[in-house]
């Protein structure tokens, strides 16, 4: 019998804090889009249909009117755990989520780091998110080598995975 109330008070407390509050998620799931911009004939490539809106709104300020997916990442990650993605002309990006705000909001660390072998720093700084929003970060040269390819731009996605 011990065991059984044992059993139910550790489900019960599973969910809460010290004052009944609800606890904190411990993870969250992040998506890394690699995506080609450029300008010229609007269009956009119909695997970026999950953040076409943000797209949209996002060229409503910058030159890019064309937007094909490259590759796409998703990671549910631990608070403080990074995650690599390589991108195009020998890049990557690392991405750590930080910790959560009251609102939602996750601020997470991110570090573009150029081509190999150097793997310089290009960025490395801290961003916030909302949850279901995306950030994106761009200038470098799709190919370093060839301006005309386009412009690299990293879309970062936040949705909230399970504790």
């Amino acid at each position: 019998m011990k065991a059984v109330a044992a059993a139910l008070l550790l489900l019960a407390t599973e969910g809460t804090t010290d004052a009944g509050t609800k606890a904190e998620p411990t993870r969250v799931r992040i998506t890394v889009r690699a995506i080609a911009a450029r300008s010229g004939a609007e269009q956009t490539d119909p695997k970026l249909a999950p953040i076409a809106q943000n797209l949209a709104e996002f060229a409503k300020d910058f030159r890019w009117r064309n937007f094909v997916l490259l590759s796409e990442d998703s990671f549910d990650l631990a608070f403080l755990s990074p995650a690599q993605v390589e991108l195009p002309g020998s890049r990557s990006v690392q991405i750590t989520p930080r910790q959560m705000a009251p609102d939602g909001r996750i601020r997470v660390h991110l570090e573009v780091l150029g081509e190999h072998p150097e793997h310089t720093r290009k960025l490395h700084t801290d961003y916030s998110i909302y949850r279901g929003g995306t950030i994106f970060v761009g200038g470098l040269r799709l190919d370093p080598a060839k301006p005309e390819a386009g412009t690299l731009l990293v879309a970062i996605t936040q949705e909230m995975g399970s504790n």
